[in-house]
């Protein structure tokens, strides 16, 4: 695709974060954004303010995890608007806690909004794209799918279903004209990470982060190329060239720092009681 203009482009989990800035990224490049998550009166707010910027948006208030509801919105989207050319499955949670202390409900709620959302939204949108033998889905992993971190195994095991359930994908709707593109972002400067989910149990370190909007911008350009998959940022690069080199030595500097981490939280905690 040269341009975005006049293209259908389905962005869900488009209340807050990458999904947002992805699609005011989308609509700048002048594609006509449907903007799919929960909150309507946030989407609403959204497309109001993509429209007075010059883009055209529409707000699609839907669960991912309602697989029924997902297929009437797509199909309500095919037939209003005439086609679904670009489909970004974004939505996701995270859940922050040891596997020890794992709550069961907590990881099927990741599973059902990281994996299976992103099923139900494929498999609504495909018939359109098959019919007009052209599309492209775009799933946002994580390099958190590429390599896993200790303390958020059920986020890194949604994002490494991810990656094999897009890989099989890629092979089927080959022959459709339909690309499978799969973007792989570090830690980004979102309200994800203060979700209650990511506030619990589990240890967490700090690290680099990204703007939404650096990688909105990689989203577009990669939609745009039909790229196969895109890791983002130098420090993304750097950290799953670092696992492919030498996994173990990986192993042994992450679980140093989560053991250098756990020692710091014992110390600040026995000086706030002792306070």
């Amino acid at each position: 695709m040269d341009s975005m203009s006049g293209k259908i482009v389905v962005v869900t989990g488009a209340s807050t974060g990458i999904g947002q800035a992805a699609a005011e990224a989308f609509a700048r490049d002048g594609a006509t954004v449907v903007l799919a998550a929960r909150s309507e009166g946030r989407l609403v707010r959204i497309a109001a303010d993509i429209e007075n910027a010059g883009g055209r948006a529409v707000p699609m208030a839907v669960d991912v995890t309602d697989r029924t509801a997902v297929f009437e919105k797509m199909k309500e989207v095919a037939e209003t608007l005439g086609s679904i050319d670009v489909l970004v499955n974004n939505a996701g949670i995270g859940l922050l806690s040891p596997v020890e202390g794992m709550d069961p409900e907590e990881l099927k709620r990741i599973f059902e909004v990281n994996f299976f959302g992103l099923i139900w939204c494929t498999q609504a949108a495909l018939p359109y794209m098959i019919r007009q033998k052209r599309g492209r889905i775009v799933n946002i992993s994580s390099v958190a799918g590429k390599r896993a971190l200790p303390h958020i195994s059920a986020y890194c095991a949604s994002k490494f279903a991810l990656q094999a359930f897009s890989d099989s994908l890629r092979m089927e709707t080959a022959e459709h004209g339909i690309t499978v593109t799969v973007v792989c972002p570090p830690r980004v400067d979102t309200t994800f990470h203060d979700t209650p989910l990511m506030r619990q149990k589990g240890q967490r370190m700090s690290a680099p982060s990204i703007s939404a909007e650096y990688v909105a911008a990689e989203i577009v350009r990669a939609t745009r190329k039909g790229s196969r998959e895109v890791v983002v940022s130098f420090y993304g690069k750097f950290f799953v060239f670092f696992h492919w080199l030498s996994p173990r030595l990986l192993d042994f500097i992450m679980k140093r720092l989560w053991m250098r981490l756990a020692m710091k939280k014992t110390k600040k905690a026995g000086t706030e009681d002792q306070g």
